[in-house]
C-alpha cells in the first residue's frame, strides 16, 4: 500500500516537473542567455551589461549603446554615456565650452598667460568679460561694447570699461558726429564714417597729426573737384548715341584719370558705363546695317 502511494507520488511529481516552466526560462526574461539577476537590461535581448554604470549598454549597435563604455558619463547629445562636465548633455570631447561658463575653450586658453592659467574644466576659473560679449577683456578690442576701440578711448581719455563714457560725450553733452556717405550724420560710432569731433581735434593737436589736419581743406577741395568731374562725365555718357562720340568721351575720361582729375574708383565706374554703351551701340549699328542690306536686296 505504501509502495503504491509512493509510486503515485513520484509520478505526480514527475508530471509537475515536466509541465511547469523551467527555472532557467524564468530567470532569463529576454532570452539573451543572461539571467535576469545578472542582466542590466533584462527586457532587452540586445543588451545585458553596463560596465561603467551610467545607464548605457556596453553592447554596440543598440539605441542605448555607450559611446564611452569604460568611462562614466551622462552625455546624450551626439554621443551617449561620455563625460559631460557642465551637464549640458554635450560630451566634453565635442563641447566648445566644456565648463559652461559662457567663454569658449579656445578663448579661455587665449586669455591665459604665464601668470594666469584659466581652467577650461572649471566654471569658477573664468576670465573677466566686462561687456558680457563672451570675449575675455584681455583679448577684446572693445571691452565696454560701445563701438569705440579701447586704444582709441585710452588715447582720447574716455573710460574703455564704461559704455556710457565715449569720446563724444566726455566733455559733457555731445561733441562729435560721424558723417557716412549716403546716410548723413550720426552720433553712433561708424567705422566707415568720417569723424568730426572735439576729442579728435584735441587729440590730433597733441600728436603728429597736426600737419595732416592743416591739409584737410586741400583734401576736401580735391575730393569735390574729382567728384564734380565724375558727375560731369557720367551725365555726358547718358546722352551719347554714336560710337564716334563715345570714343571721344572715353579718351577724355582716360586723360582725366591719368592726370588724377577723377578718382580711380570713378574711372572704374565710368569704364563699366562705357563698355555697356559700346555694346548697345554696336548692337544697334549691326541691326541697322542688316536692315539696310535686306532693303537693297
Amino acid at each position: 500500500m505504501h509502495q503504491c502511494a509512493a509510486r503515485i507520488f513520484l509520478l505526480l511529481l514527475a508530471l509537475m516537473l515536466l509541465t511547469l516552466p523551467s527555472a532557467q526560462a524564468q530567470e532569463d526574461s529576454d532570452g539573451d542567455g543572461y539571467d535576469d539577476s545578472d542582466d542590466a537590461y533584462p527586457d532587452n535581448p540586445d543588451a545585458w551589461s553596463d560596465s561603467d554604470g551610467d545607464g548605457y549598454a556596453d553592447q554596440p549597435g543598440t539605441n542605448i549603446s555607450d559611446d564611452c563604455p569604460n568611462t562614466y558619463g551622462l552625455s546624450k547629445k551626439y554621443m551617449y554615456g561620455c563625460i559631460d562636465t557642465d551637464k549640458d548633455w554635450v560630451p566634453d570631447v565635442l563641447d566648445d565650452d566644456i565648463d559652461g561658463d559662457g567663454i569658449t575653450n579656445n578663448l579661455e586658453l587665449a586669455a591665459s598667460n604665464a601668470l594666469i592659467k584659466f581652467d577650461i574644466f572649471d566654471p569658477e576659473s573664468v576670465p573677466s568679460d566686462s561687456d558680457f560679449d563672451t570675449i575675455p577683456d584681455v583679448i577684446d578690442d572693445d571691452d565696454d561694447n560701445d563701438g569705440w576701440l579701447d586704444v582709441v578711448e585710452l588715447e582720447r581719455g574716455s573710460d574703455p570699461f564704461d559704455e556710457y563714457d565715449t569720446p563724444f560725450n566726455m566733455y559733457g553733452g555731445n561733441t562729435g558726429w560721424f558723417y557716412v556717405v549716403g546716410e548723413g550724420f550720426t552720433t553712433e560710432h561708424q567705422e566707415s564714417g568720417m569723424e568730426l569731433s572735439a576729442s579728435w581735434v584735441l587729440s590730433a593737436l597733441s600728436s603728429e597729426l597736426i600737419i595732416p589736419i592743416g591739409l584737410v581743406p586741400l583734401y576736401i577741395a580735391i575730393w569735390v573737384i574729382r567728384h564734380r568731374n565724375f558727375v560731369r562725365f557720367d551725365t555726358e555718357l547718358e546722352s551719347i548715341d554714336t560710337l564716334e562720340d563715345l570714343k571721344e568721351a572715353e579718351e577724355r575720361i582716360n586723360e582725366s584719370l591719368r592726370r588724377r582729375r577723377i578718382h580711380t574708383y570713378h574711372g572704374l565706374i565710368l569704364r563699366n558705363v562705357v563698355e555697356g554703351l559700346e555694346d548697345r551701340l554696336d548692337s544697334e549699328w549691326f541691326k541697322n546695317y542688316s536692315r539696310g542690306r535686306d532693303t537693297e536686296e
